[in-house]
């Protein structure tokens, strides 16, 4: 049969299999770039991450062993060290900037320009080794498949163990590179969106081609005897559909829905992939390290982080007693937390017996182990379980649940304790990441612990919108700053304070004291609004969060962390600040400010 289009190869029409030259052009086509050859593209798809994850790992040894020997009485810099200094408070000055808000939403850009400029760059390379290498077609369909759809498929088969390892809370990722699972989450998008990208540059080719030389009948009849087709078609949806759903904004509308559809839809994608596969030049084997590493994160995960662990309270439920703390906030306490340990900052998540089984909800502790008073945590109700939870309370202030914890996951791999000034930003209900952190200082400096020899400060700044929020953790600020004296500077703001405090209750009992360096509009008061009376020191007004850690700039350290928790706004706020403040570090020479390092954590549960 002839092609009716007539699209020739040296001069033979490239339907006439008859053509005595057709085999000899086929062998040629092959001969060039035999289809066997083209496995190296998986490999080095694989040898990129590789690569980037020893990096990581590289990284977070040498911050183990810098905190682990660092000497706050002696120079712990010397010339490899200090080189490593300015070339990472280079690289924060960058990473730690803020892409644009229209880029996070419309184009689904991380928050961190660092971490947009390494997906730009792992997009380069991938772009480059799929595209750059000619040629894309052979001269008939007849005599191959495409190098350009070989390639770009086995690519995107060798990106799917990363996307997998990446998608679990306790993964090897997060084990060599000390980067905790939320963080890398938007890596396991990014990824999952250039194997969906690779998967429709694999799937063109096929098309294009036979419909040139073809037409769309013949197209037609590959899609329904054709088996590569077959099980293409809903391998490339599924993909498809679990990169739209990933979506910022389907995530936090619709967070429960999109949990479950995307792990159902993560093994129907698992499968048919395999399906498509067929063995063919040995794919088959990123599958099954893709499901190694896969099954043996979630069985870690099983037995060491949930209900299923062993050595605690084997498949038994935990007394959760929940409390209202006022209009718009409640407690959850659970004093049996045998067998769980974990770090400030951590968190875990809470599943509540009851028609709400399936929902599972991240809370951060609030207390540290070493306090032996059990898992703390302050909510503050949005959606879904939680505005169930405080419709409750409304009927009754008080309840008993039973609660399955899962967990602890997040925080940081670096010691607190190895920093000579630290800085806990928080707003609103975010204070339960930092607080924890304060409380582990303080515990330290009680029981005159030496890794408290090189603390010099330790600012905790809070932004609330009602005073009555303090109650919160007052007792434990409190606390705390009669353990560390003038070691703890205390910053509370309060916003909408007029909203809620009464002019009579305000002239009936107020001592105002002056302070040269706040607005003629933010005094220290301590005072009695609504019942909620405190005496922590407390500034009024919305603050300025930028202009409150560049104040600090002159009471840096050798060694300084921030650690940050709450709204977006502040956060961003925080990121472009420290940024800011890194020339601290690499203009050290020029400033003399013996600041030697600026480290920033954030938590955010805005996955």
């Amino acid at each position: 049969m002839f092609s009716k289009r007539g699209v020739e190869y040296q001069g033979m029409d490239c339907l006439d299999e008859s053509n005595a030259m057709y085999m000899k052009y086929m062998n040629m086509s092959q001969a060039e770039i035999p289809w066997a050859s083209q496995t190296k593209y998986a490999e080095y798809t694989v040898y990129f991450g590789v690569v980037i994850i020893f990096v990581a790992l590289l990284k977070q040894v040498y911050y183990r062993i810098r905190d682990s020997t660092y000497n706050p009485h002696s120079n712990s810099s010397n010339p490899f060290t200090s080189f490593v200094d300015v070339l990472v408070s280079y690289c924060r000055y960058v990473g730690y900037k803020q892409t644009p808000r229209y880029l996070q939403f419309f184009a689904s850009f991380p928050k961190s320009v660092g971490s947009s400029l390494f997906m730009a760059l792992s997009t380069l390379y991938l772009a480059c080794y799929c595209f750059v290498p000619h040629y894309w077609y052979r001269g008939c369909a007849g005599f191959g498949s495409p190098p350009l759809a070989v390639r770009a498929g086995l690519m995107s088969t060798a990106l799917v163990p990363f996307i997998y390892v990446l998608a679990g809370k306790s993964n090897a990722i997060t084990l060599l590179t000390g980067i905790s699972y939320e963080k890398l989450n938007v890596f396991h998008q990014y990824v999952g969106v250039a194997g969906f990208v690779l998967g429709v540059v694999h799937t063109i080719p096929f098309i294009y081609q036979q419909l040139q030389e073809a037409g769309a009948s013949a197209v037609h009849k590959s899609f329904v005897t054709d088996l590569y087709y077959i099980s293409g078609i809903p391998t490339l949806i599924l993909m498809g559909l679990l990169c739209t759903l990933s979506k910022a904004w389907i995530r936090k509308h619709c967070y429960e829905l999109f949990l479950h559809l995307h792990w159902i839809m993560g093994i129907a994608f698992f499968a048919c992939l395999i399906w498509h596969i067929q063995f063919a030049l040995g794919a088959q084997n990123y599958m099954w390290g893709a499901l190694a590493f896969w099954g043996s994160q979630l069985i870690y995960r099983i037995l060491v982080k949930t209900c299923f662990k062993p050595s605690s309270m084997f498949l038994k439920s935990r007394v959760a007693h929940l409390t209202k703390l006022d209009e718009g906030t409640y407690e959850i306490q659970i004093e049996n937390v045998k067998g769980y340990t974990w770090t400030p900052g951590q968190h875990v998540f809470l599943r509540f017996k009851g028609w709400r089984l399936l929902d599972s909800h991240p809370f951060s502790v609030s207390t540290t182990t070493e306090q032996g008073a059990g898992m703390k945590f302050i909510v503050v109700p949005k959606s879904g379980l939680t505005k169930h939870h405080f419709r409750e309370l409304d009927r009754q202030i008080e309840l008993n649940k039973q609660v399955y914890i899962d967990g602890p996951y997040g925080g940081t791999f670096r010691d607190v304790s190895k920093f000579d000034k630290l800085v806990l930003v928080a707003s609103g209900s975010g204070v339960t990441a930092t607080i924890p952190f304060l409380s582990y200082i303080a515990q330290l400096h009680q029981s005159k612990s030496p890794l408290m020899d090189n603390l010099k400060c330790v600012n905790f700044i809070w932004v609330v919108r009602y005073q009555k929020n303090i109650k919160w953790i007052e007792d434990e600020l409190i606390r705390c700053q009669n353990i560390l004296g003038r070691k703890l500077q205390l910053d509370i703001r309060v916003c909408d304070y007029l909203l809620e405090m009464k002019p009579v209750g305000l002239e009936k009992k107020k001592n105002v004291v002056d302070d040269d360096d706040d607005d003629d509009d933010e005094k220290h008061i301590e005072s009695e609004q609504d019942g909620a009376s405190t005496n922590l020191p407390i500034t009024y007004g919305k603050p300025d969060v930028r202009a409150i850690l560049t104040s600090l700039t002159s009471s840096f350290a050798k060694r300084n962390i921030v650690v940050c928790s709450g709204s977006h706004s502040m956060q961003r706020q925080v990121s472009q600040t420290v940024s800011d403040l890194q020339p601290l570090v690499f203009n050290n020479d020029l400033r003399n400010t013996n600041v030697e390092e600026i480290y920033l954590h954030t938590e955010c549960f805005g996955w």
